[in-house]
């Protein structure tokens, strides 16, 4: 009993304690995510400026909206702070040149006022000039800032000796000027490039916040204000420097060289691509007969044109083009157009509609709405017919669609419809052994079906006997204008007559007395 007792005592001490150590544990463990939760996130992706952009896309993808509001503000002081350089440096270039041109200008005028130093002493004209010209030089070398230029002005015994020193060493003051200047311009292609680095990035940074939720209309804005190079076209010599360094950068000219190249060879990958594909489709296409012709053609001509559409979008990825506008605007410019060309949508699927349920097919006659002819070609918009007097005729496929088609080739096989008429007072069993003759003799006349000749009608002035032999379709005319010669033949040879519409008129004499 004093043994239970113990052991009741030991298993309950056990359970208050292991009850302590989960408690401390979860606190310990709640007080720790609290404090995790209340530290705020901190940009990581910024820390790296040139991180790769395959790299910063795949650590961006885990973050949340709130995580990438932050990367977003990270990435655009760092976009800012590229921006402040590049623009500080064009001031610099912009303040080079106009030196420039002042050192320029004081190396003129001190030529040009030595000159005036030997007139000064007797023309007053001269001396007044003279006067002028050197308090422009004073004025402009203030503005430029350059000391020498000035004590020159100062201690110079105004000869013409120390006048045109002051011209030589301003020009070599504009020299020295211009080559720092061209050294900066160069520093300034460098710049622009890490620039475009950081908006690259920050395009991509922005672009997967608007993915989750984010709202970046003004970024957008601003990224866009900060893209392309400034080109100051009215200074030929910075304009050339700044080109050419755009041209030799890995950013600017070799990497748009190199995207071009990429596309032209994508292009012509896709057009062999195009072409094989055409090719294994035209020998499936070739294989089944139960496709008519006109679709067939239609499914080459659309695989090959699909594939090179496709392959165009595609390749514009090559050279840097967002496709998504591009596809957004062939989107909207689709439902304008449809709205606009509803009668030409109507034809296309009409077209649609006759290349599926194949009434007709290349080289087949039909009638449409009386005109009769061979099918010549079809598009998905018209049909072209030729006539048989070799008449070119364009039919939308709407009016084709929307009347009673007669495939006259359609069947293999078509009987010939033939009528003919002898005299009440000839024998009809002799008449209709001569048909039967020359039909039976006719090698392009079908045994099966067998040919049909029967009286048909008593008419006003013939007995009239249907005769319906059958033959292949291409045979048709050929057949119909062979029997209706020899029947004719046939008849006049035997004595049976074919009558004509005549009219008998019958005089009566009226005797006198009735007169």
């Amino acid at each position: 009993m004093t043994l239970l007792t113990y052991s009741k005592t030991l298993s309950s001490v056990v359970f208050v304690l292991s009850s302590i150590i989960l408690f401390s544990f979860s606190v310990n463990v709640s007080s720790a995510l609290a404090s995790n939760s209340e530290k705020p996130y901190q940009a990581t992706t910024a820390e790296n400026i040139n991180i790769d952009l395959g790299e910063l896309e795949f650590a961006l993808t885990p973050l949340t909206k709130n995580e990438l509001t932050v990367e977003v503000d990270a990435w655009l002081v760092v976009l800012k702070e590229r921006a402040t350089i590049v623009s500080e440096a064009e001031i610099l270039v912009s303040q080079k040149q106009k030196k420039i041109l002042a050192a320029q200008e004081i190396s003129s005028l001190s030529a040009d006022s030595a000159e005036l130093v030997s007139k000064g002493k007797e023309d007053k004209v001269a001396a007044t000039e003279l006067k002028e010209e050197l308090d422009e030089i004073n004025l402009l070398a203030k503005d430029l800032q350059y000391k020498k230029a000035e004590t020159a002005l100062k201690t110079m015994s105004k000869t013409a000796e120390s006048l045109n020193e002051l011209s030589v060493k301003a020009e070599q003051y504009s020299d020295k000027l211009q080559e720092r200047r061209e050294h900066l311009i160069n520093s300034l292609t460098e710049l622009r490039a890490d620039k475009n680095d950081a908006l690259a990035r920050f395009r991509l940074v922005l672009s997967n916040w608007e993915s989750k939720g984010g709202d970046g209309a003004e970024l957008h804005l601003y990224a866009n204000a900060l893209s392309g190079t400034t080109v100051d076209l009215t200074d030929s010599n910075a304009a050339w420097l700044t080109i050419k360094g755009w041209l030799l950068s890995q950013d600017g000219g070799l990497r748009w060289l190199a995207n071009i190249i990429k596309f032209f060879v994508a292009l012509m990958f896709v057009y062999l691509v195009s072409r094989t594909a055409g090719k294994i489709t035209d020998a499936a296409l070739s294989r089944n007969r139960n496709l008519s012709t006109l679709l067939k053609l239609f499914i080459q001509v659309s695989v090959r044109r699909v594939i090179l559409v496709i392959g165009f979008i595609v390749s514009l990825t090559l050279i840097e083009i967002n496709v998504g506008p591009v596809l957004a605007l062939i989107g909207a410019a689709g439902l304008v157009v449809g709205l606009a060309l509803q009668s030409t949508l109507s034809n296309f699927a009409s077209g649609m509609l006759i290349l599926i349920y194949r009434p007709f097919d290349v080289g087949d006659i039909i009638k449409i709405d009386g005109v009769t002819g061979t099918v010549h070609s079809m598009t998905l918009l018209s049909t072209s017919i030729k006539t048989f007097d070799n008449q070119h005729l364009v039919v939308p496929n709407n009016n084709i669609w929307g009347t009673t088609i007669v495939n006259v080739t359609g069947s293999k096989t078509r009987r010939v419809d033939l009528v003919f008429g002898i005299g009440y007072g000839d024998d009809m069993a002799k008449a209709e052994q001569i048909m039967h003759e020359v039909v039976s003799n006719h090698e392009l006349v079908l045994k099966n079906p067998a040919p049909v000749i029967k009286v048909n009608e008593l008419a006003d002035s013939s007995v009239n006997f249907v005769c319906r032999p059958w033959v292949k379709t291409e045979n048709y005319l050929d057949v119909y204008w062979d029997i209706t010669r020899q029947v004719k033949e046939a008849f006049d040879k035997q004595g049976v007559s074919i009558p004509f519409p005549q009219r008998d008129v019958h005089v009566h004499q009226i005797p006198n007395e009735i007169k």
